[in-house]
C-alpha cells in the first residue's frame, strides 16, 4: 500500500461541490514544481541538448546561402570563413559538409534532447501519480463518499496519461520552438532589420488568431475530461453492481445513462477537434500568404541590387522556420489542452486538505490497556445535518460495549470515530486518556480492528486475504493458517475448493458470505489489535454460519476493548454495557438485565424481536417481519 502523500498546507475543497474555475495555466504548473526535484538533472541535460539543437537550428540556412552568394555568385565570403578555399568547386565541397555536419548534429542533439526530455517527463508523472494516490488513500471516508470511485480512477489513469502526454511532447516541442522563434528573430533583425520586419509583418496576426482559438480549445477539452470522469463513474457503479442490474433487468436503462454521460464528453471533444482543425487551416493560410510579400519584395531587392539571391533564400528558410512552431503548437493543442486539464483536476484533489490530519506533535500510542473515551462528542456532515449529539461514555479496556438503535440513529457514525475515519465535530475520542487526534494514523490503526456487515475481500488466495489484517511484516501462510485457527474458522476455510490456496475473486464474489465473514474474523485476529469493532458482522447469515461466526467473535473479543453494533439484541445481551441510541443521542444505557427491569425503549425493542408484541400495519395487519429492525 502507498505510503501517506506528504501534507501540503491549502484550503480544504467542500467534497462534492461542483469543479472551479479553471485555475491560470502559469498557477497550475507552478503547482507541480515540487515534483521537478528528482528529475532536475536530467531535465537539465534534455533543455542543453535542446538548446544546442536550437543552435544548429539557426545556422542551417547559411550554408545554402553561401553556395548561393559566394560559389554560384561572386559575393566573398564573411571574414570569420577566411580558411574555406577559394576554388569553386573546393569551396562548395566545404559548405556540403558544413550542411552535413549541420543535419548530424540536429539529428543527434534532437534524439538526446528527445530522451532525457521523455525520461524526466515520465518520472515526473510517476511521481506525481504516487503522490495523487497517497494523497486519495489518506483522505476520510467523507471525501471518498462524496466522490465516485470511477471519477477518481480517471484521474490516475485518463488524467495522468494526458499529463504524460504533454510533458513529453507539448512541453519539449513549446520550449524548443521558443527558443527557435527567439533565435531566428534576432539573427534576422542582425542580417537586414528592415526585411525582417516586412517578413514577421504576419506573426502578430497568426499569434492573436491562434490565441484565441487555443483559449476555446482548453475551455472544450477541459469539459471532455470532466465527462470522462463522469462517465467512468456511472461505468463503475454500474459494474460493481451489475447482479443488481441484472436481476431488475435494467442492463437497457444504465447503457443508456451510460450513453448519455459519455455523449457530453463526445460532444466536447467535437467541438475541440473542430477548433483544432480551424486553427490549423488559419496557421497554414496565414503562412501561405506571408510567404507572397517575402518573395515580392524579395525580388525586387535581388533586382535593384539591393539584397542577394543567398539572402533572400536565408529569410525565407527563416520565415518557415518562424511559423513552423506556431503551426506545430496548432497541432500540438488539443494534447496541451488535455494535459493541462488533467493537471487541473489533480492538482484539485492534491490541494484538497486532509479532512483526518496528522498533527506534527502526533506520537504512537503507548503501552496502555486500551480504555476508550467519548468526552462530549459530537459530529455534523458537511452540509450541516447533525449525525451524533454529545456522546459521553467510557469503555473500559477488556470490557464489551454494545450499541443498539434503529436505522439511522449514528452507530456507525460513533464507531468510525475510533479508526478516525472521521474526526468529531466537537468533543474527543481517547485511547488510555490521550485524544486520537494526538496520535499517529498509522500507530492508532495498528491497534483498531474492524469486521463490518461487507468485509472486502481481494483478488488473491485466502491465507494472502488473511494476511492483509498484518501490522508491519507480511505474514507467512503458515502464520496466516494460525490466525484462522485461533480465531476457529479453520474449519470453514479448509473446507474450500482448494484450502486457504483457494483463489478469491474480486470483491469474494465466490465465497459465501459466512465464508468472507471467516475470512475477515481471521483477518483481524492476524492484527491482534487492542481495539476491536464489530459493525453487524453476522447480519444476513444463516443459523448455521452465524453460530459459527459468534463462537469465532467471542474468541477474537477475549481480553480485547470490543464495541459491538447489532440490530439484533438476542447477540448483545452479554455485554458489559450497552447504549441505544436515537437520533444521534444516548437514550438509554445499562447491563441487559437493567435496561429490560426499566421497561423503556430497550424493552419494547426486546419485546418486539422476542415475539411478545408485533408490529401493527395501517390496515390493521400484523407484521411478519418481527424477527428484526432494519
Amino acid at each position: 500500500m502507498a505510503g501517506q502523500a506528504p501534507r501540503r498546507g491549502a484550503s480544504p475543497s467542500t467534497p462534492g461541490a461542483a469543479a472551479a474555475p479553471a485555475a491560470g495555466t502559469g498557477r497550475v504548473l507552478r503547482r507541480f514544481m515540487p515534483f521537478l526535484g528528482p528529475v532536475r538533472g536530467t531535465l537539465a541535460l534534455g533543455i542543453a541538448a535542446g538548446v544546442v539543437q536550437t543552435v544548429f537550428q539557426w545556422i542551417s540556412p547559411w550554408p545554402l546561402k553561401l553556395i548561393f552568394d559566394s560559389v554560384l555568385n561572386t559575393i566573398p565570403l564573411p571574414a570569420f570563413l577566411g580558411f574555406v578555399p577559394a576554388a569553386p568547386d573546393a569551396r562548395l565541397a566545404v559548405l556540403a559538409a558544413g550542411m552535413a555536419l549541420i543535419a548530424v548534429g540536429l539529428g543527434v542533439f534532437g534524439y538526446a534532447s528527445s530522451v532525457w526530455l521523455a525520461q524526466a517527463g515520465q518520472r515526473l508523472v510517476y511521481d506525481v501519480r504516487v503522490a495523487l494516490f497517497g494523497h486519495l488513500t489518506a483522505q476520510s471516508l467523507a471525501f471518498h463518499d462524496a466522490r465516485t470511485t470511477g471519477d477518481m480512477m480517471s484521474r490516475l489513469s485518463g488524467d495522468a496519461q494526458a499529463l504524460q502526454a504533454m510533458m513529453i511532447t507539448a512541453v519539449p516541442t513549446l520550449l524548443n520552438n521558443v527558443l527557435t522563434m527567439v533565435g531566428i528573430v534576432v539573427i534576422m533583425f542582425l542580417v537586414d532589420w528592415r526585411f525582417a520586419l516586412i517578413t514577421l509583418a504576419l506573426v502578430p496576426v497568426l499569434h492573436l488568431s491562434a490565441r484565441r482559438m487555443i483559449a476555446g480549445l482548453k475551455g472544450a477539452v477541459r469539459q471532455a475530461r470532466r465527462q470522462e470522469g463522469v462517465a467512468s463513474g456511472v461505468a463503475q457503479e454500474v459494474l460493481a453492481a451489475i447482479s443488481a442490474v441484472q436481476v431488475f433487468g435494467r442492463e437497457a436503462d444504465e447503457a443508456d445513462r451510460f450513453a448519455n454521460a459519455t455523449a457530453n464528453g463526445l460532444a466536447a471533444s467535437r467541438r475541440a477537434i473542430a477548433l483544432q482543425s480551424g486553427l490549423t487551416s488559419v496557421t497554414g493560410g496565414i503562412m501561405a500568404l506571408g510567404a507572397v510579400p517575402v518573395v515580392w519584395l524579395g525580388a525586387l531587392a535581388i533586382i535593384h541590387g539591393q539584397l542577394t539571391v543567398g539572402e533572400l533564400l536565408l529569410f525565407t528558410a527563416y520565415l518557415r522556420a518562424t511559423y513552423t512552431p506556431i503551426r506545430q503548437t496548432a497541432k500540438l493543442a488539443i494534447v496541451f489542452g488535455q494535459g493541462m486539464a488533467a493537471a487541473e483536476r489533480i492538482a484539485e484533489v492534491l490541494d484538497t486538505a486532509e479532512e483526518v490530519p496528522e498533527r506534527p506533535s502526533a506520537r504512537p500510542p503507548g503501552p496502555g490497556p486500551g480504555t476508550l473515551t467519548f468526552d462530549h462528542v459530537g459530529y455534523r456532515y458537511a452540509t450541516g445535518r447533525s449525525v451524533l449529539e454529545d456522546i459521553g461514555l467510557e469503555v473500559p479496556a477488556g470490557t464489551r460495549l454494545a450499541i443498539v438503535g434503529a436505522t439511522g440513529s449514528g452507530k456507525s457514525t460513533l464507531v468510525r470515530l475510533v479508526p478516525r475515519f472521521y474526526d468529531p465535530t466537537t468533543g474527543s475520542v481517547r485511547l488510555d486518556g490521550v485524544d486520537l487526534r494526538d496520535l499517529t494514523l498509522a500507530g492508532l490503526r495498528e491497534r483498531v480492528a474492524m469486521v463490518t456487515q461487507e468485509p472486502y475481500i481481494f483478488r488473491s488466495t485466502v491465507w494472502e486475504n488473511i494476511a492483509y489484517g498484518a501490522v508491519g511484516s507480511r505474514l507467512s501462510r503458515a502464520e496466516s493458517i494460525a490466525a484462522a485457527r485461533a480465531a476457529g474458522v479453520d474449519e470453514v476455510l479448509e473446507s474450500l475448493r482448494d484450502g486457504y490456496d483457494t483463489l478469491v475473486s474480486e470483491r469474494g464474489s465466490t465465497l459465501s458470505g459466512g465464508q468472507r465473514q471467516c475470512i475477515s474474523v481471521a483477518r483481524a485476529m492476524a492484527r491482534d489489535p487492542r481495539v476491536l469493532v464489530l459493525d453487524e458482522p453476522t447480519t444476513g447469515l444463516d443459523a448455521k454460519a452465524e453460530a459459527v461466526l459468534v463462537a469465532a467473535l467471542d474468541r477474537l473479543a477475549e481480553g480485547r476493548t470490543t464495541i459491538v453494533v447489532s440490530h439484533q439484541l438476542g447477540a448483545v445481551k452479554g455485554a458489559d454495557q450497552i447504549i441505544l441510541l436515537d437520533h444521534g443521542r444516548i437514550l438509554e444505557r445499562g447491563t441487559h438485565r437493567e435496561l429490560l427491569e426499566a421497561r423503556s425503549r430497550y424493552w419494547d425493542l426486546h419485546s418486539v424481536q422476542v415475539g411478545r408484541l408485533a408490529p401493527v400495519a395501517a390496515d390493521g395487519r400484523t407484521s411478519t417481519l418481527s424477527g428484526g429492525l432494519r
